[in-house]
């Protein structure tokens, strides 16, 4: 009997990227491909796996389902691989994190690269906090770093990392006049989720939001917001980690009101309520609060 188990790749692609354009991206197809190649899973399989707004893809009940089996088989492939290659203590199941993207890509990622992690078998997978804290509560996930604590009975939240939040804007340009009518009167690059940050800024320096703001691009990635201000766009407020390479290349300057401490924001620890890590998700949170720029 044929199936169409060979599109579970792009299924998992699309689940964990969230948009089946990022997902496309990272297989090295179009998003085309892979809109088809998830139809055709869907119509195996007998019921939709997303359900598709203009913004993004939502996956479905059965999509969670489907996922959680999906990862139960990667956890258990990895298992396999790292006994195929003799490591001491093959048995142990993958560390399954669930993190913020920007977070995942910048300080964890360059952390589980560490030694310390080379015999570690790692499933990590990126969604906003609501999709991480459902990941940990529902099982998918051993552990979760969300940049909010989300209303949960069964999760218990710890703050591990710290990190300042900054307006930036393109090199070239410097602020001109009161710092407040100019960036009121300026335009602004916003992305998915930058709402928390942006509110977290303008409450610590200016006293809050401006009564209108001018946005004059969106982006789904905060990458690519920062590459909208380098190329003249806009303003806007992103963490500080992500902006060693634009600072250094002067393709984007920070912008900090005189006298006024810089703004931070927080990453919280995720586990299940009576859940217990092993040596190595100890390990790594140890890593991620010793990183932490305001420890």
């Amino acid at each position: 009997m044929r199936t169409q188990t060979k599109y579970i790749d792009t299924f998992v692609a699309a689940i964990e990227a969230g948009s089946f354009v990022r997902a496309a991206e990272q297989l090295h197809v179009t998003p085309s491909t892979v809109s088809y190649q998830i139809r055709q899973l869907e119509e195996w399989i007998g019921a939709p796996l997303f359900e598709r707004s203009a913004r993004k893809v939502l996956p479905t009940a059965l999509a969670e389902r489907l996922f959680a089996i999906c990862g139960q088989f990667i956890d258990e492939i990895g298992t396999l691989r790292a006994a195929a290659r003799g490591r001491a203590g093959a048995t142990r199941e993958a560390m399954r994190i669930a993190t913020g993207s920007s977070f995942g890509r910048y300080v964890l990622t360059p952390i589980l690269s560490q030694d310390a992690f080379a015999d570690t078998v790692i499933n990590l997978r990126f969604g906003i906090d609501d999709d991480v804290c459902a990941a940990v509560a529902a099982g998918r996930a051993d552990l979760g770093f969300s940049y909010t604590m989300v209303a949960s009975n069964s999760l218990t939240f710890e703050l591990v990392y710290r990190y300042p939040l900054v307006l930036i804007a393109p090199f070239a340009q410097k602020p001109s006049g009161a710092l407040a009518k100019w960036v009121a009167d300026a335009g602004f690059i916003t992305y998915d989720d930058c709402e928390p940050a942006f509110a977290g800024w303008f409450g610590a320096q200016l006293g809050g939001m401006p009564p209108q703001m001018r946005t004059m691009g969106r982006c789904t990635e905060i990458e690519e917001a920062i590459a909208m201000v380098a190329a003249g766009r806009g303003l806007s407020i992103v963490p500080a980690y992500m902006l060693d390479a634009a600072l250094r290349a002067r393709r984007v300057r920070t912008v900090t009101p005189r006298g006024m401490p810089a703004t931070t924001d927080t990453v919280f620890r995720v586990l299940r309520k009576g859940s217990l890590l092993d040596t190595a998700g100890e390990t790594l949170l140890q890593a991620v609060r010793q990183a932490d720029p305001a420890a």
